[in-house]
């Protein structure tokens, strides 16, 4: 059953008030109605049972039937991915977000050929955000991930220095640094932070690589095929959400 969002402010008293937009989702989209259960989760990583009480003309009332607290937590995944064409963004940021990633910082680099307009960036930032909270939702996550701004590859590097784990995936690396072998010797349960790095469509610059190793990443390689970009995303945080596996769920 997929969750949805709300806030610790929507709860009192043993009731939980929602109010629009997701009053409206839930009643004219999805066809909730008095009687329904529904899973909600705060912004504390709370998750809540409730059954809807009462519907009116643009609230619904639940009676709060049960509350469990996260108790662990999957180290927190940032992943810096090159501007790329059309709407493959938007498919990563969709498919990251099912994966449990906890940040996504779209990045400017050398050989990034897509230019968002200035005057667009608050309207795109605000559709990626929804992307990634309906993605939440539907994999029943217990927290939306950060959707960042543009930024370029030199502020993510700084923004990401004091991380635990730092990987770059490059196609010109060899194969005997393939991801799986060097996340061989990776304690998940100790992993706390974590950043991985794509490139765009034309390729990482050999000036880039060196400027990431400066501040400790490591390059690797995803196979012997190049691989687009969004695809290049997905399959490092596969491997990455295998190897730590073990780590307890909330």
């Amino acid at each position: 059953m997929p969750v949805y969002f709300i806030h610790q402010a929507d709860i009192r008293g043993g009731k939980i008030e929602i109010g629009p937009p997701l009053f409206h989702h839930l009643v004219h989209v999805l066809r909730y109605q008095k009687g329904d259960g529904v899973t909600l989760v705060d912004e504390a990583r709370k998750k809540y049972g409730g059954r809807i009480t009462s519907v009116s003309s643009c609230s619904l009332v639940l009676d709060l039937l049960w509350e469990k607290k996260q108790e662990t937590t999957q180290p927190n995944l940032h992943l810096g991915i090159a501007l790329i064409k059309g709407n493959r963004i938007d498919w990563v940021i969709e498919k990251a977000t099912e994966l449990g990633i906890a940040r996504i910082s779209p990045l400017y680099t050398k050989r990034v050929v897509v230019k968002p307009r200035a005057d667009r960036s608050d309207h795109q930032q605000k559709r990626w955000r929804e992307i990634a909270k309906e993605a939440a939702q539907q994999s029943e996550r217990w927290e939306i991930p950060v959707i960042d701004l543009p930024v370029s590859l030199d502020l993510f590097l700084e923004q990401t220095q004091a991380y635990d784990l730092k990987l770059i995936c490059w196609e010109a690396e060899a194969a005997s640094s393939s991801m799986p072998r060097m996340l061989g010797n990776i304690d998940g349960l100790a992993l706390k932070n974590g950043a991985i790095l794509i490139g765009p469509e034309g390729g990482w610059t050999l000036e880039e690589v060196d400027r990431a190793r400066e501040y400790g990443y490591c390059s690797i390689s995803l196979g012997d095929r190049p691989l687009r970009a969004d695809t290049a995303a997905i399959s490092a945080l596969s491997i990455l959400q295998n190897k730590l596996s073990n780590v307890p769920q909330g």
